[in-house]
């Protein structure tokens, strides 16, 4: 069976000035292959209606604001062309473009992960969630020099939890009541991407989470925790917190 290829594209060059961090590029890559739970009717994550805006447009505007030079990779795969449909009627004029992850259905964040991954040669990504919705001030505390992760004692839908030493992550994991992980990831150099890389390659990592993937790496890499206690991170991942918030955020 022939693999439609009618969403895969080049990676892009990335180079920009070494000595300014305010304008490194960074590449955001946004998962949002999956719809919610009990939201199949309501389309596309991305396109979730908060008030007057759409959940992909806030992320957009938060991205926006926190920085100056950037590219977003969405990875799609419930309802793709509704996406591609608005993001080409919204977004032209941000650098932003869609990878499919086809099998979807039949893999987890780890396979579009690698997706992705093969479509930028960036050597600083931050990944999140399609269904969290951050603030730029949550965005700016990355420090572009370490790799880290979001934390916050707010659970807000999210379920994995983070057990850290001081601002060291030991490992992710689910059953605590504190240090919520933020569904938030930043990557900053070419050697912990080229691990993080091998890690979800290996066919085992196809239908795993991202969070594992994570644990892997920090066996190897120091992941720095970053604690957000500024305005809370939003995940909308169920109808009910949908119903809940479209109409406060």
């Amino acid at each position: 069976m022939r693999i439609n290829d009618k969403y895969i594209t080049t990676p892009k060059s990335t180079k920009t000035k070494k000595d300014d961090p305010k304008t490194e590029f960074i590449s955001v890559i946004i998962f949002a292959e999956n719809h919610g739970y009990r939201m199949k009717s309501q389309g596309p994550v991305p396109l979730l209606k908060l008030k007057d805006k759409t959940l992909l447009e806030k992320q957009i505007d938060a991205i926006k604001s926190a920085f100056l030079n950037f590219e977003i990779i969405l990875c799609s795969g419930f309802e793709t062309e509704k996406t591609v449909s608005y993001i080409k009627q919204k977004f032209s004029n941000i650098n932003i473009r869609v990878v499919e992850n086809q099998v979807h259905f039949n893999s987890n964040c780890c396979e579009s992960a690698r997706l992705c991954l093969n479509n930028t040669n960036n050597n600083r990504i931050l990944f999140f969630g399609g269904s969290v919705l951050p603030h730029w001030s949550h965005l700016q505390q990355i420090d572009f020099t370490k790799n880290s992760i979001i934390v916050q004692d707010q659970d807000e839908s999210f379920e994995i939890t983070a057990i850290h030493n001081d601002d060291s992550l030991e490992t992710l994991t689910i059953g605590l009541k504190k240090s919520y992980w933020a569904e938030t990831c930043y990557l900053a150099d070419n050697e912990s991407i080229s691990d993080f890389y091998s890690i979800i390659s290996n066919p085992e990592f196809k239908n795993r989470f991202m969070f594992e993937a994570i644990n892997k790496l920090a066996a190897k890499k120091k992941i720095h925790v970053l604690k957000n206690t500024d305005i809370p991170i939003h995940k909308i991942n169920n109808i009910k917190t949908y119903h809940k918030l479209r109409n406060t955020l």
